[in-house]
This record gives structure tokens, C-alpha cells and sequence, in this order.
């Protein structure tokens, strides 16, 4: 039992495995039309065998071929867009009518062509398209088999270089600083088929591609490299991504399935195998992240209006503090000064100016600017637990010590403040959750005297878990999914068995 056990969840993990490993090598799209109607069947001379091989065509006049010969010939319908065909079949059709003329007469061109893909097929394959005796020793009076059997060779011999794949290489991702611009390493694109292809991007303004010379181009030749840079006046102070893209038309056509409505064989033709494929880079930013904070409890702070000059004194950037610290990117290389224009309510105005500098060994810095409480401060805020974002619409009371309530309030996205309190012990606790959230049973005390003027109190919440149902109905409903899961895996396990 055991053994089969392991037999079946093999089987199992291979389906698995190989679902996987499609979607995730699926990254380049193609431009093959989604749907042809198919028309009328043209009749031909029965060359080798006296078997039968009718012309098919859509209604716009190009010619497709079929796939499987042991289902009935489409005419007069629609079909579907499947997929890429056998890279072999590629070969044959770029070698074969009508991308060229194999013997001059249209009629046994197409014948030839389209018996060269079913005995290909049958080949590579194991399908039975066609008999033995057409392939050996059925008449022959036209001399056609030779010329089938060398596009036979070639699809076998060609199909490798019909696997036209594109991906664009980098040995890095993120666009470095120089000279007032954000430049990409050097990109190639991976690719065999191809003699160029096009660059288009999405960045910020100005963006421009440069070919390996430096001259900015968005057609690349195939085997040349190119560079992105954005002008660092383009990049605001949010964090930005450059996404690019690579198109290119193959040397070669492809050939591309097509299923009718009515069920009958495939078809498949030639159409040019345009493909594309993106990756997106990053700005090698600075990143300075500024908290402002009780002088006493260390605590941040909101509503400070706070302002950000450069070395020449010009302002790069201002804000109204919050709880979360305010996140500035793209800073260039240098020296800067954040300064306090107006002190949170409660607070005294801090005078000094906090400096720090940006370059190649600091691109990431934290700055704490203090604020002393001048008088009794009480900041409230109610917060998600696992975000930390201030969240609107919970009831929060506040008590002193002989349980008599001095406040009761609604949070919002800003801190609640209560500037009036007596010397004494208080305590805060939830009287309604914010909607969506769990309620808290959590109870904060908090105390008032000389060295303790100023509080900042986070009240935390947990968004709420919706428990499954597990009623008799919905275990009901679990047992027959376990039946029916246990039945399918016997099924697969008997089908193993039996081969």
C-alpha cells in the first residue's frame, strides 16, 4: 500500500511540476492572429499512390496545411489559434510552397510540402499520417517522393533554428548615478533568429536608449549592446522603475496551429514570428528617511512642518510629519539640511538644523529630529498591527485613576491629542473596533508628572480572520471533496498500473 501511495504521488507531483515550469518559462508574447476562415478545398492530382491530397486555403488566399491526416479536411469554417506548430514543421514551410518553388508546378509543390509534414510528423512523432507504400514502394511516376524526402531532412536537420527565443541579458538591474544621469548597464539581447529589434520604454521623461556607439537609437542590430539613461531631473522623489522593452521580427517565418470549430484537423501556415519581451530596472537611489520624535520618549511625532534644502540653501522638498517617518528618494550626491518651520501642537519649536551627506557610501540614512513637550501632551494614535498605519473609526476611552472618564473620541488617520491632564496615572482602552478589525481587550496606562510630560500612545488592532464554516452541512460538503479526490487518484493510479 505504501508503495503505491509513493507511485501515485509521483505521478502526481510530475503533472504538477510540469504545469509549473510552462508558466514560468512563458515570458515572450508573438503577434500570430487569433482566428482564419478557412474556404473551398482544391482537388489535386493524385501523384504518388493515388492518394488523395486537396489544396486548402482561408478566404484571404494564403495556403495551410494539415496536421493530423487521419481526421477529416476542414473547408468553410473558422479556426482558433492554438499554438507555435513543431519547430520541424517551421523548417518545411520556410523551405517549401509557397515560401519557395520546389519544382515549378504550384500543384506539386503544395503536394510535396504537405506530404513532407505528415511523413515528418510520423517521424518525429510516431503518428500515422501516412501508409507505408505511399512512403516505399507505392508508384511514383512523377518522381515527387526525392523532393518530400529532402524537406523531410531538412525539418529534422533545420527545426533547431526555428526556436527563436528572446530574452534581454544585464549583469545588473539598477541604473547607477553619472554625470546628471541614471545609466543602465550595457543590455543584450539573447536571441538567433533575429538581425535587429526595437527598444521601447516606460520611464520617466526624456528617457532615451543609446547603442553601443552612445548614439541614441531605439533599432539595435542584433549583436550590438545598448545602454538606458534617464536625466536625474526626470526622476521625482518617489521611487521609480524603467521598464524596457524589446521587439524584433524573426529572419524566419514560423508556422502557427489553428483548430477548426467543427472539430476537424489542425491547420497550420507561415506568418512572421514577431516577438517581444521586457525587463525593468532600478534607479540606484538614495533613500533618507526622516522621524520626528519626542525628545523624552523617542516616540514619533505628527504635525511638524518640517523643510529640506540642498548645500546652496534651496528648498528640495516639505512635508507635515506623521507617525510612519517621511521617506525621501533620488537625493543626487551631497550635502543637505532638514529644518522644523512649525512644532507639533504641545511642542516647542526646535531651532537647529539636522545635516547629512549623500554619496557613494551613504545612500540610506535615518534621521531622527527631536521636539520638547512644553507643556502636558498626549498623543493617541490607533494603529494596524501588522502595517502600522493609523487607522480611522475605533471608540477609545481615556480614564484617570479613580476609573472617571476624561476622554472619549473617534480615531482618524491623525493622532488624537489631549493637552489638559492632571499629574496621575490614566489609562486607554478600546470601547468599538475599527470595521474589518478584531476588537482589543488591551488596557494602556500612562503617567503624568514633572519628567513625564509627554506621551505617544500606539493602540494596536489585528484585522479580523473569517473562520470557515464547520457546520454538519459543510463537513458534509468536505467529505464527498475527499471522496472524490480519493477516486481520482485511484483512477490515475489504475491507468499506471495498467500500462
Amino acid at each position: 500500500m505504501k508503495e503505491t501511495f509513493k507511485k501515485i504521488t509521483k505521478i502526481l507531483l510530475v503533472m504538477v511540476l510540469s504545469m509549473t515550469a510552462f508558466v514560468s518559462t512563458n515570458l515572450t508574447a508573438n503577434a500570430a492572429v487569433k482566428q482564419l476562415t478557412l474556404g473551398e478545398l482544391e482537388v489535386l492530382p493524385r501523384y504518388i499512390d493515388g492518394a488523395l491530397i486537396d489544396a486548402k486555403k482561408t478566404t484571404s488566399g494564403e495556403y495551410v496545411y494539415c496536421i493530423d491526416n487521419t481526421k477529416p479536411t476542414a473547408k468553410n469554417t473558422t479556426a482558433n489559434f492554438v499554438g507555435e506548430a513543431n519547430v520541424g514543421v517551421s523548417a518545411i514551410l520556410n523551405n517549401g510552397y509557397p515560401a519557395k518553388s520546389i519544382t515549378g508546378d504550384k500543384a506539386k509543390d503544395y503536394y510535396i510540402t504537405q506530404a513532407a509534414i505528415w511523413w515528418y510528423l510520423d517521424d518525429v512523432t510516431g503518428s500515422s499520417n501516412l501508409s507505408s507504400q505511399f512512403k516505399y514502394t507505392g508508384n511514383d511516376p512523377q518522381n515527387l517522393r526525392n523532393y518530400i524526402l529532402n524537406l523531410v531532412k531538412l525539418g529534422k536537420e533545420q527545426g533547431a533554428a526555428y526556436k527563436s527565443q528572446l530574452a534581454i541579458k544585464t549583469s545588473d538591474t539598477t541604473m547607477s548615478l553619472q554625470d546628471g544621469y541614471y545609466i543602465s548597464k550595457a543590455l543584450t539581447v539573447s536571441s538567433s533568429d533575429i538581425s535587429s529589434y526595437t527598444v521601447s520604454l516606460k520611464a520617466p521623461s526624456k528617457a532615451e536608449v543609446l547603442n553601443s556607439k552612445g548614439q541614441v537609437t531605439n533599432t539595435i542590430s542584433a549583436n550590438d549592446t545598448f545602454y538606458v539613461r534617464v536625466p536625474v531631473s526626470s526622476v521625482d522623489s518617489t521611487e521609480e522603475k524603467v521598464t524596457v522593452t524589446v521587439t524584433s521580427k524573426s529572419n524566419h517565418k514560423k508556422a502557427y496551429v489553428y483548430r477548426p470549430i467543427n472539430g476537424m484537423q489542425d491547420v497550420t501556415l507561415l506568418q512572421d514570428d514577431i516577438k517581444s519581451t521586457s525587463i525593468d530596472l532600478t534607479l540606484a537611489t538614495s533613500k533618507v528617511t526622516i522621524v520626528k520624535v519626542d525628545s523624552k520618549t523617542n516616540q514619533p511625532l505628527a504635525g511638524a512642518k518640517l523643510v529640506l534644502k540642498d548645500s546652496q540653501g534651496k528648498q528640495i522638498t516639505s512635508w507635515t510629519s506623521t507617525v510612519n517617518g517621511h521617506v525621501i528618494r533620488n537625493l543626487a550626491d551631497g550635502v543637505y539640511t532638514v529644518s522644523e518651520v512649525e512644532a507639533p501642537k504641545g511642542y516647542k519649536l526646535d531651532t537647529n538644523e539636522v545635516k547629512f551627506t549623500i554619496d557613494s557610501n551613504n545612500k540610506e540614512i535615518k534621521v531622527n529630529f527631536k521636539n520638547e513637550a512644553e507643556q502636558v501632551i498626549v498623543n493617541i494614535t490607533k494603529i494596524d498591527a501588522s502595517t502600522k498605519k493609523a487607522l480611522s473609526g475605533a471608540i477609545l476611552v481615556v480614564r484617570d485613576a479613580n476609573e472617571n472618564i476624561v476622554a472619549r473620541f473617534t480615531t482618524t488617520e491623525e493622532s488624537y491629542t489631549i493637552t489638559d491632564l492632571e499629574y496621575g496615572t490614566y489609562t486607554v482602552e478600546e470601547e468599538q473596533a475599527p470595521n474589518g478589525y478584531k476588537a482589543s481587550n488591551e488596557k494602556i496606562s500612562f503617567t503624568i508628572d514633572k519628567d513625564h510630560l509627554s506621551h505617544q500612545i500606539m493602540f494596536e488592532n489585528y484585522p479580523e480572520v473569517f473562520v470557515p464554516n464547520t457546520s454538519s452541512s459543510s463537513l458534509l460538503f468536505s467529505l464527498i471533496g475527499i471522496a472524490l479526490i480519493s477516486l481520482g487518484i485511484g483512477f490515475v493510479y489504475k491507468n499506471a498500473h495498467n500500462r
